[in-house]
Parts: C-alpha cells; structure tokens; sequence
C-alpha cells in the first residue's frame, strides 16, 4: 500500500491496518489486540494506526547493551 503522506497519515480499521504491516485483517487484528503494532491505539472500539509512529519504529538507533 503506498503512502501519499506519511508524515500525518492516521490509518483507522484493522482491515486497513493490515495492508500497511503486510498481513490479513484477521492477522492484523490479532497483532493489534496482542499490543505488537507501535503506533496503534483502540479508540471507542476502533484501532487507529498512526503511520510516522509505525515506520518509526524500524528507524530508531539500536540500544547500548549495558557490560555486566
């Protein structure tokens, strides 16, 4: 699915949500109610996906593992 404007892009619906994370709605729903899609929130019984939020989240610097 290609993103017009991803930098304010609110995806709503797990159907929808799904074809940006590559899976099924059923798959995505799934992921969604797990807690494992960043950037998505159920809102008055509806997921909503802010995309920035999502892609975000590949690009972010790994963490410093801390020497015991």
């Amino acid at each position: 699915m290609k993103i017009e404007n991803p930098e304010s892009e609110l995806i709503w619906g797990a159907a929808a949500i799904g074809k940006v994370i590559g899976r099924s709605e059923k798959g995505a729903f799934h992921a969604l109610q797990s807690g494992r899609v960043p950037g998505a929130r159920n809102v008055a019984g509806r997921w909503g996906l802010h995309v920035p939020t999502f892609l975000a989240s590949f690009t972010e610097a790994p963490r410093a593992s801390v020497a015991a």
